[in-house]
């Protein structure tokens, strides 16, 4: 319970790292009037969503209050347009960070991936029923426990995962991760601030009585997690 606490807020913290670099021009969502996309005016109100069936909220001072809680005009664009990591390349990120996706032992990640295919909206295609474009509650949860158990093969053999990296290494001689082993787990660019939040990962796993190889496990599901979903 300490450890799924403890996972739970470093997955909170990393999320905004992984969201917050606003220095970076390439990271700018703004309009040629200089303008955020998600300034009043910019947006609209949408109709009932396709695949979950719910309705957009319709009232201007409600979308106003709910869009000032999820965080700055930026942040706000970034989300609405987020979607539902597709299976497939949910699965080739696992293999290419060395998950063995064909792995058949219980609670494993290429289990849980495999068998999971209905809770992260596969494609029916009998039914003629396309994948699920929007992340449901069962597909975010399911993805999680997917990086959880991801995690834990990656860290126990790290030189697997940076086969897909050349010339990476995922930790250093201490055990701390390096920007580089971040970067291939994330598929972008670490910054100086996802280094000291994962790094700090570990230290506060380890004052809660966790090993550091423990720690380790929690700061990667944090960041493939944070990284490759935005809800």
């Amino acid at each position: 319970m300490k450890t799924k606490s403890l996972l739970a807020t470093l997955l909170g913290l990393l999320a905004l790292g992984t969201m917050g670099c606003a220095a970076d021009p390439n990271d700018r969502l703004v309009t040629d009037m200089g303008e955020s996309l998600a300034s009043e005016g910019n947006t609209q109100h949408h109709f009932q969503d396709p695949s979950s069936g719910d309705n957009g909220l319709s009232d201007p001072n409600e979308v106003k209050a709910y869009d000032e809680a999820v965080g700055s005009p930026v942040v706000v664009a970034r989300i609405h347009a987020c979607q539902k990591m597709p299976y497939a390349s949910l699965g080739k990120i696992l293999s290419t960070r060395g998950v063995n996706v064909q792995n058949n032992t219980a609670n494993s990640a290429g289990l849980l991936y495999r068998s999971g295919g209905a809770a992260l909206g596969v494609a029916n295609y009998q039914g003629r029923v396309a994948e699920a474009t929007t992340g449901s509650t069962a597909a975010m949860s399911k993805q999680f426990d997917i990086m959880i158990a991801a995690a834990l093969e990656i860290q126990r053999n790290p030189t697997v995962m940076m086969s897909g990296c050349p010339g990476s290494q995922l930790f250093d001689g201490q055990g701390q991760f390096t920007r580089d082993g971040i970067s291939c787990l994330m598929g972008k660019p670490a910054t100086a601030n996802h280094l000291t939040v994962a790094n700090d990962a570990i230290a506060q796993a380890q004052s809660q009585g966790l090993t550091q190889a423990e720690g380790q496990q929690i700061a990667i599901a944090a960041l493939l997690e944070a990284a490759h979903t935005c809800e």
